[in-house]
């Protein structure tokens, strides 16, 4: 009996573990301004690294941190774009 339960104790432990290797995550916002006569834009990014989480947590993160706007002021146009993804 022993002998088994020293054989599932590992088995029952690494089953149980939600870490399935961590994430970079890289968040990006870019703002596109256009005036009436032409297009600038600005960006900037940042990487994070994230661990002990499920595939569908991720996949939530993602969703959660991506988002884009659109403010009009004819002839001003402002465009922000947030995107998230994780690999």
């Amino acid at each position: 009996m022993k002998k088994l339960l020293l054989l599932l104790f590992p088995v029952m432990l690494f089953a149980c573990n939600k870490d399935s290797g961590c994430y970079k995550c890289k968040t990006t916002f870019t703002v596109i301004v256009n005036d009436g006569e032409k297009d600038q834009s600005y960006s900037v990014s940042a990487e994070r690294t994230i661990c002990n989480t499920t595939e569908a947590e991720i996949r939530k993160y993602e969703m959660d941190n991506t988002d884009s706007t659109r403010y009009l002021n004819p002839p001003m146009t402002i465009d922000t774009i947030t995107v998230t993804r994780c690999y």
